[in-house]
């Protein structure tokens, strides 16, 4: 009973002396309420380990909403599984001055599946509510508890957890026996405060007063701004499998006891490909295995229990042709095993602004598994969910970022492969045909190299409509008819692709009096600007490089002469560099060239506006025209 009233005091203590109950707008600081979305007012969690493989977790948040913008904090949503069960859950709403206006128990939440139509096999379910209101500002108090049957993952805490939206008070406590105390780091915020007593111990954050964080573009995301605590657990338990998470080692024995002994392969598959790949070299028999699983199976996502962690058997993959991530990925590591190629189950942070990994603080924040290849020190990377991506190419979905790699021996941090300016390419070739009524003939080859050519891997593998549609909504012309179109797909490591294109541009110049106009920039007009920020305080960054050349070949009618060109353009920046001129050739046609380098890099704030001043030039020198008339 003393370890329990311990933890029970611990709380009253904070809420009573931490905490005023009284949910007015008008008691909030115009420090904290004055141009934010949302402020929240009281925000609790306790997480308390029972044993190696029990837990709960209990919330409690006020938040008050000034607009639109904050509405996405009413949209409640408490997400259970057979892991995981909603013991309690309650809202209320509160209406500008604090006065309650609604009840919301439990039985009033929708309880709908919270499966994808993507996904196979899931027992993830949610309990949600619409707690928005008509009239702001308005506030919004929740809570509720969930057990746990396992104890892999703490959930982390951030004091702030969207742009524009402030804090006044938020706490944080995870309680636990000493033997299983968690590993924890702090990220913007204040220490902890650790107590021990009777062989517990409880670690509690609190923050107050937090001002509102405001969005910049191009930044690191607001997780690795704000201030946060992660935990991880040390030893812990998954339906059944016990591990140690305090070292990346550990972690890959962990995971290698959930694949250990399912890459058994039905004998004539392993056959097969045996004499598939005989007499070729190691290359040639990774691209191989991975072309046969390409065409062999298909994706479909599969998160049920343990399922979540542990690929299907190699087998099952082989016999079904389907899998996830992971059982794909080990089942083409189990091919390639049995044809003598030794490779890795890699974990990966896969999407846009992944998490930084810490090699000092073991923790799964990953998503995705793909496949690492050593290849004699020639590293392969495999994304073996795709039946669509060229052999050896991650795209931007999971290259350039920390990853997991899993060995025999333990596991290590490595990095995947960043494509660099001459990998990422776009290169535009046309020849322009002018008619004295302002329409053209436009016969175009575009090239399209690496991550520019990611951009467009969906359409390459799509049919002719599809094809025809996305470049009827993608060239940058007003109108035109696309009269014939061709598109070669070049499934390299570094993958490009081949667009060879004729269409019909109707009123392509404009006339004014006895000249004509023309921008000459046909087809790559950049017309992005990034917004203003006087008071930038994050770095720039810029995640990958790119390259783009075009030249344009006009033909004008016989009976016209060119009267003005432009002076040519040349912009050199830190962030990049641009090049346009136009010039008379001694057939008569007329060549606009233009060239355009993105660097790539973390900038100083203080150089934003020039980042923005170099967009603003580009935009005007992609708009330059040039005119002609009518020979006298």
């Amino acid at each position: 009973m003393k370890h329990l009233s311990l933890f029970s005091t611990f709380f009253v203590f904070v809420f009573l002396h931490g905490y005023s109950q009284h949910y007015s707008v008008e008691t909030i600081s115009p420090q904290l309420k004055d141009g934010v979305d949302a402020v929240t007012r009281y925000h609790s969690g306790s997480f308390e380990i029972l044993s190696i493989n029990k837990a709960k977790y209990s919330t409690k948040r006020v938040i008050t909403i000034f607009n639109k913008d904050g509405n996405h904090n009413a949209l409640l949503s408490v997400f259970y599984d057979n892991l995981r069960n909603i013991n309690s859950l309650q809202a209320l709403k509160y209406d500008s001055n604090g006065e309650r206006v609604e009840k919301i128990k439990k039985s009033d939440f929708r309880d709908e599946s919270a499966v994808s139509g993507g996904t196979f096999f899931d027992d993830s379910r949610v309990l949600w509510y619409d707690l928005r209101q008509d009239e702001f500002p308005y506030t919004i108090e929740y809570e509720y508890e969930i057990s746990y049957k396992f104890l892999y993952s703490i959930p982390d805490w951030h004091f702030i957890d969207a742009y524009d939206e402030s804090v006044e008070y938020s706490t944080y406590s995870v309680k636990s026996p000493e033997s299983l105390a968690p590993r924890h780091k702090t990220s913007n915020a204040n220490d902890p405060l650790i107590t021990k007593e009777d062989g517990s111990v409880v670690i509690n954050w609190t923050e107050k007063n937090i001002p509102a964080i405001s969005f910049e573009p191009y930044s690191s995301p607001l997780s690795d701004v704000a201030p946060k605590v992660i935990l991880s657990p040390s030893t812990f338990e998954f339906e059944g499998y016990q591990g140690n998470m305090s070292t990346w080692s550990g972690v890959a024995q962990w995971q290698n006891s959930l694949n250990a002994g399912r890459e058994e392969l039905p004998t004539e598959t392993v056959q097969k490909l045996k004499n598939m790949t005989s007499g070729m070299s190691d290359y040639e028999k990774i691209k191989t295995v991975y072309e046969y699983v390409q065409e062999n199976t298909r994706y479909v996502s599969l998160q049920l229990g343990i399922g979540g962690f542990q690929p299907f058997p190699a087998k099952f993959v082989d016999e079904e042709g389907y899998g996830d991530c992971k059982a794909l990925s080990f089942y083409t590591q189990s091919l390639l095993k049995s044809v003598g190629i030794k490779s890795h189950y890699t974990w990966v942070s896969a999407g846009n602004n992944p998490p930084s990994v810490d090699p000092d603080f073991p923790n799964d924040t990953f998503n995705h598994i793909i496949l690492c290849v050593p290849n004699q020190g020639d590293t392969v990377w495999l994304e073996c969910t795709s039946q669509i991506m060229p052999f050896g190419f991650l795209g931007d979905f999971t290259s350039d970022r920390d990853v997991f790699v899993v060995t025999e021996d333990g596991g290590k941090i490595v990095r995947t492969p960043a494509y660099s300016l001459e990998d990422n390419f776009q290169i535009i070739k046309s020849e322009v045909e002018l008619f004295e009524d302002g329409n053209a003939r436009i016969s175009s080859n575009i090239q399209y190299s690496g991550l520019k050519y990611d951009n467009l891997v969906g359409v390459l593998n799509s049919g002719e409509e599809k094809q025809k549609k996305w470049l009827e909504g993608n060239i940058k012309i007003s109108s035109f008819i696309l009269e014939e179109f061709e598109f070669q797909n070049n499934k390299n490591q570094i993958p490009t692709a081949n667009l060879d294109a004729v269409l019909v541009a109707r009123n392509l110049t404009s006339k004014s009096g006895t000249r004509y106009f023309l921008q000459p920039n046909l087809m790559n007009k950049n017309r992005f600007i990034p917004n203003k920020d006087s008071n930038r305080e994050r770095k720039i960054n810029i995640n990958y490089e790119t390259a783009e050349t075009d030249s344009i070949f006009y033909t004008l009618p016989e009976s016209h002469v060119v009267e003005a060109f432009f002076e040519p353009v040349e912009i050199t920046s830190q962030f990049g560099n641009y090049r346009a001129e136009i010039s008379r050739l001694e057939d008569g046609r007329i060549l606009y060239f233009r060239s355009f380098e993105q660097n790539k890099g973390q900038f100083d704030p203080s150089t934003y506006q020039d980042f923005v001043d170099f967009h603003k030039k580009i935009v005007r020198a992609d708009k330059k025209r040039i005119s002609f008339k009518k020979k006298t």
